[in-house]
């Protein structure tokens, strides 16, 4: 899937620029919490954003990480509701800042916008059915699966590197720090990936399609 800038034309994007405000994140720095009302819309420019969420349990689960062109904030910008996720930076984050106001009279006045913004719900609402579909599978089963869309969001045809620590990639496939630390042992052995310090080298996504199986 494009990311949401990636899907508008570049009056699109001069329309967004001059009414947003750019603003830039230090590493660490939450751009909203969980719970919190506030109503504004971010496009990231530059760097990576980790959004969670916390369990019935209490611990922090990671939801997913945006990066470059992606839109965050958009569904309590639409519907006033508090937020549903915590925002932090991943590094250095530059991000065009939209008030929530400013951005429903732009979509109200650019079709253009507003259809990219459900091209983007819509893709990640496909995403969290296909992450419930994973929660019954096996620990390399979900693994394997996250690492896919992680490729294919990023646009990783067969070989590329992911900006994703150990801790974050078994938040998202709902497994504990053991059991991925045997799947990556197991996927480097068929050198399949290589790790490094908050990055993951895939080698080959296509031979992950066959530990999804």
């Amino acid at each position: 899937m494009d990311r949401f800038w990636g899907l508008l034309a570049p009056s699109e994007h001069e329309v967004l620029t001059s009414t947003g405000v750019e603003r830039d994140y230090p590493s660490g720095a939450v751009i909203c919490h969980e719970g919190e009302v506030t109503r504004h819309v971010l496009v990231v420019r530059r760097g990576l954003l980790r959004v969670t969420a916390t369990t019935a349990n209490g611990s922090e689960k990671v939801l997913a990480v945006r990066g470059a062109g992606d839109i965050v904030g958009e569904r309590s910008a639409v519907d006033g509701r508090p937020r549903s996720a915590t925002v932090r930076a991943l590094g250095e984050v530059r991000a065009l800042v939209l008030s929530a106001d400013a951005f429903a009279a732009l979509c109200q006045r650019h079709p253009r916008i507003a259809w990219s913004v459900l091209i983007v719900v819509v893709a990640r609402q496909r995403d969290t059915d296909r992450q419930r579909m994973q929660i019954s599978g096996t620990a390399t089963q979900r693994v394997a699966a996250v690492l896919i869309d992680m490729a294919l969001e990023r646009g990783i045809a067969d070989q590329g590197a992911i900006a994703l620590s150990q801790e974050e990639l078994a938040g998202i496939a709902g497994t504990s720090r053991e059991s991925l630390v045997r799947v990556l042992r197991a996927l480097r052995e068929e050198g399949i990936i290589s790790t490094g310090r908050r990055k993951i080298d895939i080698h080959r996504v296509s031979r992950l399609y066959d530990f999804t199986n």
